[in-house]
């Protein structure tokens, strides 16, 4: 080989060593980046918070007339008169319906005239007790005075010769005699005391019947039973009405200045209802205005089918805006009655149909599985394996799973701010 070629092999020799030694400090280069990115990979991170769950749901309500009574008539009759008619406003006693039964009237009379008739001799057998009584004190003071005689004539028998036998025989059956009308006159008292209490239990009856037929009359003239107002009217004077289910109500009154608020609550905002809780709720028929509710009964029992309790709220109603049958939409204000764990909703990954958040341990995050609960603003209820304080990953994504992760752990202002801004965002 000669020179020339000597020096040409030399420097492509030399230029393909530092070919390879470039290409070798290439290469480190970019592992020592690749590596360096890995140490320095940054996520924000957030503190696990425990907190009583509140928020406010809108459920489609209904109101109802506080009280509301069909009326129908006790007995058979005509209508005589009728003073209201849909639409009046009665207080409680008012007349609504006068009704008139000739039949019941007749019998009415003809019970107050037995009933005079059994008190009238009531008063005679009372008098008699009174005199049978009188007759008997008199035999027995008649007894009294005779045998104080037989006495005075038995003493006197004793100085012979002084009374005849003949006397003492007399006043002895005298005696006798005085205590035989005394046991009858007794006898008699209590025969009479007796016909007096079955006459005494005879004008309780007959009184029982002649009350039953007032009652029975007294259902003649209809009364308002509260104040309300008149909804419904079905008959006019003239008309011929009973005590037939088969036909509608006469009138119909309903109260209308207290109203009950209906409210179907769901199953997952049942819990921490209290009576007494006011509650806000609107009607389109009045759009911007807000009324309040009170929260008065709680029925307990979930409708199987649409998973609801029914709450009923106390709603005044004194300027009679508001109408029986009206929609209204409440604004539910549901409290848990214990604390529970929240994250932001952002924090929360799903894969396979599973919920994650992303915890950090040390330098490195795991997926823990949790279930999500309710939200309450920008954060979700989780149960799992976690705990309160832990810190876990906002945003999580498949680089988090890295090792020698860095983390910049966000609260306060800044969270609101950057929730606000990924919010905006989406």
């Amino acid at each position: 080989m000669n020179y020339q070629a000597r020096v040409g092999l030399f420097i492509s020799l030399l230029m393909s060593t530092n070919f390879l030694y470039a290409c070798t400090s290439q290469k480190s280069e970019s592992q020592r980046r690749v590596s360096t990115k890995e140490e320095n990979h940054s996520v924000d991170t957030v503190l696990v918070e425990r907190k009583r769950l509140e928020r406010t749901i809108r459920i489609p309500s209904e109101l109802a007339a506080f009280r509301e009574v069909e009326i129908y008539p006790k007995v058979q009759g005509f209508v005589k008169r009728i003073d209201v008619d849909r639409g009046s406003i009665v207080k409680r006693g008012d007349t609504l319906i006068e009704i008139v039964a000739p039949e019941l009237n007749a019998n009415y009379r003809e019970a107050q005239a037995k009933y005079d008739g059994v008190q009238s001799s009531l008063a005679e057998m009372d008098a008699k007790v009174g005199s049978m009584i009188a007759e008997e004190e008199q035999a027995q003071a008649q007894l009294a005075a005779d045998q104080a005689n037989y006495q005075r004539i038995l003493m006197a028998a004793k100085t012979p010769g002084a009374v005849a036998p003949a006397d003492i025989e007399a006043a002895e059956k005298k005696v006798q005699g005085d205590q035989a009308k005394v046991r009858s006159a007794h006898q008699m008292v209590n025969a009479t005391r007796s016909a007096l209490s079955a006459e005494k239990d005879r004008s309780r009856s007959v009184a029982e019947g002649v009350r039953s037929v007032k009652e029975m009359k007294d259902y003649l003239i209809i009364k308002a039973p509260f104040d309300g107002v008149i909804s419904e009217r079905n008959v006019h004077e003239g008309s011929l009405v009973g005590p037939s289910g088969s036909n509608p109500p006469m009138l119909k009154i309903e109260q209308v200045s207290k109203l009950r608020l209906l409210v179907p609550v769901p199953e997952t905002s049942i819990s921490g209802v209290k009576v007494g809780e006011n509650m806000k709720f609107s009607v389109s028929s009045y759009i911007g205005k807000e009324y309040i509710g009170q929260v008065s009964r709680i029925s307990h029992e979930l409708d199987r089918k649409t998973r609801t309790m029914i709450v009923e709220l106390d709603v005044s109603n004194i300027d009679k805006t508001l109408e029986p049958g009206m929609y209204a939409e409440v604004m539910w204000r549901m409290t848990r009655p214990y604390e529970t764990l929240f994250v932001p909703a952002t924090a929360i990954v799903s894969k396979e149909d599973k919920t994650f958040v992303s915890r950090v341990v040390g330098k490195k995050a795991q997926l823990v599985p949790v279930s999500r609960g309710m939200a309450m603003g920008k954060l979700i209820e989780i149960v799992g394996n976690i705990h309160e304080k832990d810190e876990v990953v906002l945003n999580p994504t498949d680089e988090t799973s890295k090792e020698n992760i860095s983390v910049h752990l966000v609260s306060g202002e800044n969270l609101e701010k950057l929730l606000s801004q990924e919010e905006e965002g989406e």
